[in-house]
């Protein structure tokens, strides 16, 4: 198949909005505990891992082949890669509401874009650390080598409804903020209207929840962060990532908490 001209058939142009940049990230470790009313706690690793976002829609007919190469990176397991799927809400009025979907995702897809010096957004596109990236097909997963340049450490308790996140960010000359993002794995959808009408579509790594963070002087955050009622957590992620005020990543963790 030539990739190249179905990018080009399929991409999809949609209005962007300024959001302030939701950065991409460095290295991490994971994190797990398997008593589910204990918190989960994780330390940066020495490298940056590579920030894969796919800009994708449940009512998109030329998603489905992106999802699935971003469910393949995550069964397989690689631990230099943060994959964040971002479903936008912008194809929604053509028949079906993406349930996953936030405004908030495309106007970070356009801030992210507009970065990138070009004027369009497009579903599927995928962005490695920052990047348009046209040729994510071809690849299984993206190299991580840059070192990272703080120790963050992040800790999670979760709760009925919620999730505390705390943590500090050491061994910076920089200013720095933090930012997460809560994602699922195995989740389905049996698409009833629009273009994947009659189809069941299958998604990892969806991002239900972010939010940018400052800290304070010590370089220490807390972040209380709502938890969707029907997420599962034996199948979700929490990714913090420590980043400068420009957006860019310096060191992130990844937990796993209670499974």
């Amino acid at each position: 198949m030539d990739w190249n001209h179905f990018l080009r058939k399929h991409a999809k142009c949609a209005s962007s909005a300024l959001l302030a940049p939701l950065v991409l990230a460095s290295s991490f470790t994971l994190a797990q505990t398997a008593d589910k009313t204990k918190s989960c706690r994780a330390e940066s690793a020495a490298t940056v891992p590579a920030i894969v976002e796919l800009y994708t829609s449940e009512g998109c007919n030329s998603c489905p082949p992106a999802d699935k190469w971003l469910s393949r990176l995550v069964a397989s397991g690689v631990t230099n890669v943060i994959p964040l799927a971002f479903h936008v809400d912008y194809w929604d009025y053509i028949g079906w509401k993406d349930a996953y979907a936030k405004a908030a995702y495309g106007e970070r897809q356009g801030q992210l874009v507009r970065a990138g010096g070009t004027t369009t957004s497009y579903t599927p596109q995928v962005f490695v650390n920052g990047r348009d990236d046209r040729s994510w097909y071809a690849v299984a997963a993206p190299n991580a080598t840059a070192p990272s340049r703080a120790k963050l450490t992040a800790e999670a308790d979760w709760s009925a409804g919620k999730i505390a996140i705390t943590g500090v960010v050491k061994d910076s000359k920089e200013t720095l903020r933090v930012r997460y993002a809560l994602t699922e794995n195995g989740i389905t959808t049996a698409v009833k209207a629009g273009e994947n009408r009659g189809e069941t579509l299958a998604h990892d790594a969806v991002v239900r929840e972010h939010a940018i963070t400052a800290v304070n002087a010590a370089g220490a955050f807390s972040i209380d962060a709502k938890l969707p009622a029907n997420l599962k957590r034996e199948r979700s992620q929490l990714h913090v990532i420590a980043e400068t005020l420009r957006g860019e990543a310096v060191a992130a963790v990844t937990l796993k908490c209670g499974v």
